[in-house]
């Protein structure tokens, strides 16, 4: 892990203010484009959700009438419901609506003028997806003319026996005031992130000077410069790990006991320092994808339903991006990316199982769950120690490593009476005094 900051700074204090900030602005910069790319996807996919659910809502009044949907239906009825259409047409937001029945025949079909365009990329998008999107699941497709969102819609229907008579289909045009909503929560949240890591920086910019000026001025002994300098990386790794950790509690108490857990773990098996550097740096960067999970999936306090899940799963993947971009957090990615494997290949994101999930992942893969388990969540109270144990070693083999799992065992009664129920400031002593020797060079 390469020092944040030359020791050659010493020797040049007239140009060090200049140094510094050039650095903080580069790091502002780089890491508000990656916070930011991360976090604009996640947001369009919220958008598409969200211009979904309008379309969804608006077409209702027409997908109940399934009367209409018969072969049998007058010429009369017909034309009531043409008229139906038309009128829909005219006061929600849909520029194309087709009715068909279950068989794909269409039966009603209205649209507004001066639809070419529209009508050819939904053609288009029908040629192309028409087995997803004539299925058994609300189906739709995004696209974009002139700026404005459009949104080709399939919902199949169904009647109360659960059988299907028809689809509704629809090419739903996205209004001034939803198109301003979509702007507003994308660029609102894109500020926010940019904000945030600005602010860091600015924070970050007095610690440092202060720190580098009593090193200027002491200059008697590099190992001071090598402690402060260790310091400033453990610092960051805690602050980018609590940042993630304060969107779902008031503590840092997770991220402290996770690493206290892991690194004694990690003792009691003989890892080298380079392994228990990166195992440290997993353990507080874990869940740093969590930046980019919404909060009314992250705060949700009860159960995810099963479309949740997998955008929460997504975590995963995002907190790799994102050490990804740096060689010094890099080797924190077999933690970040891999903790949710289980041993007998039932996890996610790739199902790995036994060996071929690395030896990092399977280590803290124990002690983030030791630590849910015994913890008090917004979704549950902490289970007792015993009851834990009795759950992790019905998990031996299935959920753990059991090699690894037994040798934590041995050590766990110890551990849970001395830190489970710590403040979180004695926590952050004694996970300090665990991990700095690892960081000194």
């Amino acid at each position: 892990m390469r020092p944040l900051f030359s020791t050659a700074s010493l020797h040049m204090p007239s140009n060090i203010h200049k140094k510094l900030i050039m650095r903080l602005l580069i790091g502002w910069f780089v890491m508000s484009i990656v916070l930011g790319t991360v976090v604009f996807f996640v947001k369009l996919e919220d958008i598409d959700d969200f211009v979904r659910e309008l379309a969804i809502a608006e077409s209702k009044p027409l997908i109940d009438d399934k009367e209409y949907f018969s072969l049998n239906i007058t010429q009369q009825e017909r034309d009531e419901m043409n008229r139906k259409l038309y009128h829909h047409i005219e006061m929600a937001h849909f520029v194309i609506v087709e009715l068909y029945n279950a068989k794909r025949e269409e039966l009603y079909k209205a649209s507004t003028k001066d639809i070419g365009e529209i009508e050819l990329e939904k053609k288009h998008i029908e040629s192309k997806y028409q087995t997803y999107l004539f299925s058994d699941n609300v189906a739709y497709k995004k696209f974009f003319i002139d700026g404005r969102v459009f949104l080709n819609l399939v919902v199949p229907l169904f009647d109360d026996d659960n059988k299907k008579y028809g689809y509704f289909v629809a090419v739903y045009r996205a209004d001034d005031k939803t198109m301003k909503a979509i702007r507003e929560l994308i660029f609102g949240t894109l500020f926010i992130v940019v904000a945030a890591v600005f602010a860091a920086a600015i924070i970050f910019y007095p610690i440092v000077m202060a720190m580098n000026r009593n090193l200027i001025t002491l200059n008697k002994d590099l190992i001071n410069l090598t402690n402060d300098l260790s310091d400033a990386n453990i610092g960051i790794l805690e602050s980018l790990g609590s940042a993630i950790a304060k969107r779902d509690s008031d503590t840092n108490s997770h991220n402290y006991r996770v690493t206290i857990y892991a690194v004694t773990l990690g003792t009691a098996l003989d890892l080298k320092n380079d392994e228990m550097r990166s195992l440290i740096k997993g353990s507080f960067l874990h869940d740093i994808g969590k930046i980019a999970i919404s909060d009314n999936i992250l705060l949700k306090p009860g159960k995810l339903t099963e479309e949740e899940f997998e955008h929460m799963k997504t975590h995963v993947s995002h907190g790799l991006d994102i050490v990804g971009k740096y060689s010094w957090l890099r080797d924190a990615g077999d933690v970040v990316a891999y903790h949710h494997e289980k041993y007998d290949g039932n996890g996610y994101l790739r199902r790995l199982k036994m060996e071929d999930i690395p030896f990092n992942a399977r280590v803290f893969a124990i002690a983030d769950v030791f630590d849910a388990l015994t913890s008090k969540r917004p979704y549950k109270e902490p289970l007792s120690y015993e009851k834990t144990i009795e759950i992790m070693k019905e998990d031996s083999g299935k959920h753990f490593d059991p090699n690894l799992l037994e040798v934590f065992m041995s050590l766990s009664i110890e551990l849970y009476d001395k830190i489970s129920k710590v403040e979180d400031d004695i926590l952050e002593k004694i996970m300090n005094d665990m991990v700095r020797k690892y960081f000194v060079y």
